[in-house]
């Protein structure tokens, strides 16, 4: 599985593991003991996208954010074996341990995958 770099400001505030098919998304964090980020790149906007953490380790963090990066709804702390849900359409989906970066509604992401820095 690829990685990515998030971007906000201009700084690196993680590195996620880029689940762009139907198998890494079903996977995603489910099983793993590192605590590690996850970007979700369906192809298509989602009304009110959600999650769940069956099978997960660790709590978690969950932003979700529209076709310009921009997050549009943030959970926080979700514990294992929940499920969450947006309050508004998204199309990516950034997961991350719980407190392990400050996300807030609003904000702008950017993505740096293979050197090159773009809106997925």
């Amino acid at each position: 599985m690829k990685t990515i770099s998030v971007r906000h400001k201009g700084k690196i505030i993680c590195t996620a593991m880029h689940c762009n098919n139907l198998l890494t998304r079903s996977l995603g964090l489910m099983l793993r003991k590192k605590q590690s980020a996850l970007l979700e790149l369906p192809a298509e906007s989602r009304a009110f996208a959600g999650i769940h953490t069956f099978f997960m380790l660790f709590p978690i963090d969950v932003a979700w954010l529209d076709s310009k990066c921009v997050i549009v709804s943030v959970k926080q702390r979700i514990r294992p074996c929940r499920i969450a849900q947006a309050e508004k359409p998204a199309k990516y989906i950034l997961e991350t341990p719980a407190g392990a970066i400050s996300l807030k509604q609003g904000q702008k992401l950017a993505f740096l995958h293979s050197g090159h820095l773009r809106n997925l």
